[in-house]
């Protein structure tokens, strides 16, 4: 009981309709069960395929079809947990979601090392202090972007959420510009401008619009595109893999919000911190979202290998829509005609800023002479663009596809 929130003026209460504890819990074990029903589907063909046909290209649609299923699965369920935990667990909502964060950065160190471990990966390699100062720093970052996106959660639904989400764009393109690594033309500036427009008319159509949380949101964005640039100059500088800069970075994460979790819920880490059964709920209840999070890389790193730009852009905006849908279907969420409207603007300025980055990034490669590596191990989806200098691809061209620089950290430190 002590650790049940209050209701407050300054946080409104979201437990309308479709927010019952038990009922919600149901539909979003609902909802990871249907796509990994789908995923099973999926990989019991493309065995059946594969054993009939190896070398068929539908086997590898099949491939591309799990594991874009898992990544679905584990994204919007991460979404629909965060929001459930944040703002109705145990009746109120959780009382100290900054401690709720920070033990998912702890997390992710944990499982990165298992997983490393577990691979046979050495993870205990000599490092340079500049890379270690560099990935606390992106650390840092990612630290402050998670939490600002589940704090939101108490304030706005997951329909405006995802919808505002959409934003990171622009300020990949603005920190990319101010840090010379991702070049701007007037194409893509216009999609970013059609981008916003999308935003702008999603913001208008809100019918609950709360400055908080759509503060907050923005600011996790901006966060993000910040750590996003940075992780996109460690990973092309340096032999990064993915799983090892999460590692280094986990540090970082979790330093970073531990003033904040001293200064505003040091009263309730001391009851929770107490034992007892409240501490183990609370084990459970973190352990879940933090193995998700850690699968959603593992997943991303994958997809990332068997797909083309194009194609994981329309895949990330589908996935948007998708987990708009299952928001309302699991909170019973409202959303109006204007509203997807902006979705469908936003939609589309993100196809042709994957569109015509793809065939900017191609001209370039082109241009400069780049030899491209064999189609085994060429990495076929960027983030960011190509690094300019003659040196840096060098470097990416002599990498592996385990090895290769993969900027996609956009769910996984969710």
């Amino acid at each position: 009981q002590a650790l049940e929130p209050p209701e407050t003026p300054s946080r409104p209460s979201q437990r309308g309709i479709g927010m019952a504890g038990p009922d919600v819990s149901s539909r979003i074990l609902g909802e990871l069960l249907f796509f990994l029903g789908l995923v099973a589907v999926s990989e019991c063909i493309r065995k059946v395929a594969r054993w009939r046909c190896p070398d068929h290209p539908v086997v590898n649609a099949l491939l591309i079809s799990s594991l874009t299923l898992g990544w679905y699965s584990t994204s919007i369920t991460l979404v629909l947990l965060n929001k459930w935990v944040v703002s109705s667990w145990m009746g109120g909502g959780l009382k100290f979601p900054i401690f709720y964060t920070m033990t998912h950065m702890i997390l992710k160190g944990v499982f990165s090392v298992l997983y490393l471990g577990c691979t046979g990966c050495p993870w205990m390699r000599p490092l340079d202090w500049k890379v270690l100062r560099i990935a606390s720093f992106i650390g840092v970052l990612v630290g402050l972007d998670v939490v600002a996106s589940n704090l939101s959660f108490q304030y706005i639904t997951v329909t405006f959420y995802v919808m505002v989400k959409s934003s990171s764009l622009i300020w990949i393109l603005v920190f990319g510009a101010l840090a010379k690594v991702e070049p701007c033309s007037p194409q893509i500036a216009t999609c970013v401008l059609v981008i916003a427009a999308g935003i702008f008319l999603s913001t208008c159509g809100e019918a609950d619009f709360n400055a908080t949380g759509f503060t907050l949101v923005l600011a996790s964005e901006i966060f993000a595109a910040a750590r996003w640039v940075g992780t996109q100059a460690l990973m092309t500088d340096r032999e990064l893999d993915t799983v090892t800069a999460v590692l280094y970075m986990s540090p970082g994460s979790t330093l970073s919000l531990l003033p904040l979790v001293l200064a505003r819920e040091h009263e309730e880490m001391v009851i929770l911190l107490e034992g007892g059964r409240q501490t183990l709920i609370y084990a459970l209840l973190v352990i879940v979202p933090g193995f998700l999070a850690f699968v959603l890389l593992i997943i991303e790193v994958k997809l990332v290998q068997e797909t083309s730009s194009l194609t994981l852009a329309v895949l990330g905006n589908l996935k948007s829509v998708t987990t708009i849908l299952f928001a309302i279907l699991v909170f019973r969420e409202s959303s109006t005609l204007l509203q997807w409207c902006g979705v469908m603007v936003g939609t589309a300025g993100m196809l042709c800023y994957s569109y015509f980055k793809k065939g900017k990034n191609a001209i370039q490669d082109c241009d400069a002479g780049f030899a491209k590596v064999p189609q085994a191990s060429e990495p076929k989806y960027e983030v960011m663009p190509h690094a300019q200098s003659d040196e840096i691809r060098g470097k990416m061209s002599k990498l592996s596809s385990k090895d290769m620089p993969c900027p996609l950290f956009l769910a996984c430190m969710r």
